[in-house]
């Protein structure tokens, strides 16, 4: 809160949301580590990038069992007590134990990715990303390489 009793928080998120992506689109077409380092050659990865360079306005969803407690993804299991990754427990280990346990109540029944789709294009949204894995390493595919997937017998 500011001192005229306003909520700053939000604000400073949103603005800080915009100034980097504003960043990331302006260098993203430039190469990483300067102009020493080679630019990308390969035909198929460039018509790739020219092609999402072209897109402009898209949808970034990260979802996962975290989204059981509406909570920031994978960020609220940082050791750091920062205002925006705030947990609601005092037991650091205690949490991330709960944490990792929400695989065993997410059972999404009811996502409905169509509905989603046509939200977004109806936005006029023209790619989605979905994140896969996350920092917490929560796969929402099928693996043999963890249990921690939603595939795994023990999440619904």
């Amino acid at each position: 809160m500011d001192r005229r009793g306003k909520n700053t928080i939000g604000l400073r998120k949103l603005t800080t949301s915009v100034l980097f992506l504003c960043f990331v689109n302006l260098c993203a077409g430039y190469p990483q580590g300067g102009a020493s380092q080679d630019r990308e050659s390969d035909p198929l990865v460039l018509k790739k990038l020219s092609w999402f360079q072209d897109q402009k306005f898209g949808l970034m969803m990260h979802w996962g069992p975290y989204s059981q407690w509406g909570v920031v993804e994978s960020w609220m299991l940082c050791s750091e007590d920062e205002l925006w990754c705030q947990r609601n427990m005092d037991n650091y280990v205690e949490y991330c134990i709960k944490y990792e346990r929400l695989k065993e109540t997410f059972n999404p029944v009811k996502f409905d990715p169509e509905s989603w789709a046509a939200a977004a294009r109806y936005a006029g949204m023209k790619y989605l990303v979905f994140t896969t894995k996350h920092h917490e390493e929560f796969c929402m595919f099928d693996t043999r390489q963890t249990d921690y997937r939603i595939t795994d017998v023990g999440c619904p």
